[in-house]
């Protein structure tokens, strides 16, 4: 008997689940807003209230006995590609780093800090490392504990998203910019990757000629530090009202992803199992 499992969105201003049955998804059965201030910048500032939401959504559902796999707010986390400069990585890189101590220009000491370390498809010698404060992950953790829920895995969003279009990537061209736009009521994602490697990150206005300008000067931006990027492919994580506007001033058509059965791309790389080092 397969045990089920909960796949759980978490963000400031919302909660989004799906249940895995054998394996499989099923509709998105789980979605609530949360009132402001309740978490902010991917910390829970209310842990009861949180708690007693999550409980009473997976009672409600009759999955208090589920597996709960959950994603951090992409707000919680620091992501960065790490190069490894010796020939082979160590069986546990996470200390390795935490030892070497690199300056990584993050806002806490590694010492201080949960590591999710992945590997780079075709990249052997970099990883992608996604780190956030261990009392933030502490703080969830026992949000989860009040909910009185069995929290099977706490998973980087940044991790989750670049997972579940992995294989969109794996045919791009070694000097094709792939941009990827996340569009949301307060602001856009960007995300700009090469041969599947983040290179670079921006929050953009969330839309309108605003949008469409600081996403024309990202791109000139990091065309002027890497020569090498030709062509751009335009990946959009959710529709946008703005994506006509976008692709007239790119020149390239948008390639909207329906992460179908998945309720987004977070839930989708939620279900994908763990690559380790």
């Amino acid at each position: 008997m397969f045990p089920r499992q909960v796949l759980l969105e978490l963000r400031d201003d919302g909660l989004k689940g799906q249940v895995l049955r054998h394996g499989r998804p099923q509709p998105v059965s789980l979605e609530v807003s949360l009132p402001p201030l309740l978490c902010l910048d991917g910390r829970p500032l209310e842990k009861e209230p949180l708690g007693d939401l999550i409980g009473d959504l997976l009672v409600r559902d009759n999955l208090i006995d589920a597996f709960v796999m959950a994603s951090l707010p992409a707000a919680a986390v620091q992501w960065r590609v790490i190069v490894w400069p010796f020939e082979e990585w160590p069986e546990d890189a996470a200390e390795a780093l935490r030892q070497l101590e690199p300056d990584l220009n993050l806002p806490y000491a590694l010492a201080d800090a949960c590591l999710d370390l992945q590997p780079l498809p075709g990249h052997p010698a970099q990883m992608l490392l996604a780190t956030a404060p261990i009392s933030l992950v502490d703080a969830w953790v026992e949000v989860f504990n009040m909910a009185g829920v069995q929290l099977d895995r706490l998973a980087p969003a940044q991790s989750c998203e670049l997972l579940a279009v992995r294989s969109l990537l794996a045919d791009s061209p070694p000097d094709q910019l792939v941009a990827l736009l996340h569009p949301g009521p307060e602001a856009c994602n960007l995300l700009l990757l090469r041969e599947g490697v983040p290179v670079f990150e921006r929050s953009l206005p969330a839309g309108g000629e605003p949008l469409v300008q600081e996403l024309q000067r990202c791109l000139e931006f990091y065309r002027r530090q890497d020569s090498g990027a030709a062509g751009v492919r335009l990946l959009m994580a959710d529709a946008s009202d703005d994506l006509d506007a976008i692709e007239l001033a790119l020149g390239v058509p948008a390639e909207l992803l329906t992460p179908e059965p998945y309720g987004s791309l977070v839930l989708q790389g939620l279900a994908t199992p763990e690559i380790g080092p």
